[in-house]
This record gives C-alpha cells, sequence and structure tokens, in this order.
C-alpha cells in the first residue's frame, strides 16, 4: 500500500473507532479493533408481522417541508434523522437545506428510495481531504494570504460530481431548494432551479475558508452567514408544515481566551439567536416538529465521530417520532414547536409557542 494511502486509511480506520496494533516482525499489522461500537438498539417485540409505520402524516397540513441545517460533519446527525423518519408515513413534499444540509436534500430528492443507503456511502467516506484536498494542511501558506480564501474548492466539486448524477435541480424528484448568502446584502438566497453544483458550492462556502460562488453575476458564500436553519424561508415559500433536521444542540462554548474558541463561542452565539429567530417566525404561522439531536458533537469539520452521531440522533429521534404519535389523537396539528422540552427550545423567544412533547414508555 502506499504512504499516501496507508496514511488516508489509517486516519479512516481511527474516525471509525479502530486502532491498529504495532506492527509484527514479519511486517503485518494486526486487525484493528474498535474502541466501542455504538449500535442502535432494536425495537424488541413478540409480534414477529411486519411493524405498521408510525401515523403521522395526516397531522400535517401539505405541503411538508423538511429544513436541514448545515454543520459540516454534524451533518450526518440527519442520516440518523432521516432513518427515524422512514420508519413514519410521513413523505416531504419539499426540501430546503444549507450547507451540508443542502447536500442531504438533495441526495434525499434525487432519489428518496435510495438515500439513506446513499448517505450511509457518503459519511463513511466523508472527511476535510474530501471537501478541500490533500493540501488543506497547507492553506496558511504565504502564498494564500492575498486569496480570497484558504482552500480551493475544486475537490468539493468533484465529491458533489461523484455524488450526484443530478445536474440540474429539475432533475431531482422532490422540490428541493439550496441555501446561500448573498455576499454583497447579506441576504438568505434559495435556489431551487438552473444548475445544481454550482448552488450546493455555494451553499457550503465557508467564508474564508472555500471561496466565494458566483452565479448570475453574483457572489455567494455559505448560508450558515444569514440562515443555517432556513424555517422562515420555507414558510415564506408556502411549506404549511415543517419537520426541522438540525445539525446537534449547539450551545455556546465555555468562555476562553484561546483565539479559536473565541471566535467558536461568537459564532455558537450568533447561529442560536439566527435559529431562534427562525423558528419563533416559522412557529408562530405553522406546525414545526424539531427533531432531538445529539449534544457535544465536536468541532464542526471533525469527521471522527460521525456514524456515532448519526446512530445517537436516530434513536433519539425514533422515540421522539413514537412519543409524538402517542399524543397526537386525530386532529390536524396547529402552529406551534412540537419539541422536547429543554433549554434548547425554551428560550423566552420560542417559549410561547413550544408543545412540549414529553417521553413516554420506550418503544415496544
Amino acid at each position: 500500500m502506499a504512504r499516501r494511502d496507508h496514511k488516508h486509511f489509517t486516519r479512516k480506520a481511527q474516525r471509525l473507532g479502530l486502532h491498529f496494533l504495532p506492527t509484527s516482525a514479519s511486517g503485518c499489522q494486526a486487525m484493528a479493533v474498535p474502541d466501542q461500537m455504538h449500535v442502535p438498539s432494536p425495537v424488541v417485540t413478540a409480534d414477529l408481522t411486519p411493524r405498521e409505520p408510525m401515523k403521522l402524516a395526516h397531522h400535517l397540513p401539505h405541503p411538508v417541508a423538511y429544513v436541514m441545517a448545515g454543520g459540516g460533519a454534524h451533518g450526518s446527525v440527519q442520516w440518523g434523522l432521516l432513518q427515524a423518519l422512514a420508519e413514519t408515513d410521513i413523505s416531504p413534499d419539499v426540501l430546503i437545506g444549507t450547507s451540508a444540509g443542502s447536500l442531504t436534500c438533495s441526495i434525499l430528492g434525487e432519489d428518496p428510495l435510495s438515500a439513506l443507503s446513499r448517505l450511509s456511502y457518503v459519511w463513511s467516506q466523508l472527511d476535510i481531504e474530501v471537501l478541500v484536498g490533500d493540501s488543506w494542511m497547507a492553506m496558511l501558506s504565504a502564498a494564500r494570504k492575498k486569496s480570497q480564501s484558504l482552500a480551493e474548492n475544486a475537490s468539493e466539486r468533484a465529491m458533489l460530481e461523484d455524488i450526484l448524477v443530478a445536474r440540474d435541480f429539475s432533475e431531482l424528484r422532490i422540490p428541493t431548494a439550496a441555501v446561500a448568502t448573498d455576499l454583497a446584502t447579506g441576504k438568505a438566497t434559495a435556489f431551487d432551479s438552473g444548475p445544481l453544483i454550482p448552488a450546493l458550492l455555494a451553499s457550503s462556502a465557508i467564508p474564508g475558508m472555500l471561496p466565494p460562488v458566483t452565479i448570475n453575476g453574483r457572489r455567494y458564500v455559505d448560508g450558515l452567514a444569514s440562515a443555517n436553519l432556513p424555517a422562515r424561508l420555507a414558510v415564506e415559500r408556502g411549506a404549511k408544515s415543517i419537520v426541522v433536521l438540525d445539525t446537534g444542540s449547539r450551545e455556546p462554548a465555555p468562555i476562553s481566551t484561546s483565539a479559536t474558541k473565541v471566535v467558536a463561542r461568537v459564532n455558537n452565539i450568533l447561529n442560536a439567536r439566527q435559529r431562534r429567530a427562525q423558528l419563533a417566525y416559522a412557529s408562530s404561522h405553522v406546525p414545526i416538529l424539531v427533531l432531538p439531536t445529539p449534544q457535544n458533537l465536536g468541532a464542526a469539520l471533525d469527521f471522527r465521530g460521525t456514524m456515532t452521531a448519526a446512530s445517537s440522533a436516530y434513536e433519539l429521534a425514533r422515540q421522539f417520532l413514537f412519543d409524538v404519535t402517542a399524543m397526537s389523537g386525530r386532529s390536524k396539528f396547529s402552529p406551534g414547536l412540537y419539541a422536547r422540552p429543554g433549554p434548547y427550545v425554551t428560550d423566552p423567544d420560542l417559549s410561547q409557542f413550544l408543545v412540549g412533547v414529553e417521553p413516554t414508555a420506550a418503544q415496544s
């Protein structure tokens, strides 16, 4: 195995929790063993007949929008959330996502039947090198200090072209929109027609790290700067109910004197404020299911925990949807924020809209 391939394989093994024993005298390494497996538990039942999906669709006015937030490596959470939603009878009429969420939306929109399988392959292979190429460690070189970004998006473009067959929004089976930020005005822009790949590149153009993308003469950067969780846009575009697929509970990090941690804290504070505004507006107009997500997922560009994050998200969302089914009765949901009570959603700006979904006995 070439040195680069060996290093790349080793990194992927470590991301999956695998570690190699020292090389033996024969030059071979022992089999990798996981530190700890994280596999969702089965739904135990004495009845072996096929289970019916959880009945929720008739409570949600149409059109139903799946709204997917950005979050880098935390986007794997949405794979787990979609697995839980697949155990219900809910089907999205429209999809809208930002950054990593826009890619998940595109994969789901391209082929709803194969999306979960395809996402498993995406998240088992995705890492920082796939996004920005082999030269990412040299991004701070003097040659790039006057550039508009620390890295180019050629690697990301190649990745998107490998993953998706569709090249235009019109080729997607479910109407899909990718949200980016107009660099001149700061306003959120939802792309839902025309070339697909440039829109996804714009939606995920992390400011400073990846270059702005020019579309129709205007420059765009990552949608996280304007609408990382584009719930308001979904309402303005006609959604009558929303299912939120966030990318983890991003509470502000502890105060620190470290430059990178100060920047991370400020970013989390601004993101939380933006998120509250989006949800407050949307939940005053339509019912919103906010699927629970794991906490403390680490850095947004740390891809080592993607499988564990997805597994945890699936378990949390599966139980939440079971509890919503148990409390829902027969009527349509009215506008409000249907979510687990807790600091993530009970901010004063949101508490007036909260319809708390309390945990019940475990699904069986």
